[in-house]
């Protein structure tokens, strides 16, 4: 029984502590939303700023012509 004992002792605080650490994680995962475009997969290219950037450029392009 002592070398059950002894084989098991050590990994009982990594198990608590592991699941300290998840449970953190997981509370501090609910208290932060996602991000408002994190499900918008329609137009992703509308929350990219080079693509904000180079259409900006483009119109001012066609402008100057």
């Amino acid at each position: 029984m002592s070398t059950f004992i002894a084989t098991i002792a050590p990994f009982i605080p990594a198990l608590i502590l592991t699941a300290l650490f998840l449970w953190a994680l997981e509370s501090s995962n609910r208290r932060h939303g996602s991000a408002p475009w994190a499900d918008d997969y329609r137009h992703p290219a509308a929350h990219d700023a080079d693509h904000r950037r180079s259409a900006h450029d483009m119109d001012a392009y066609g402008r100057a012509a």
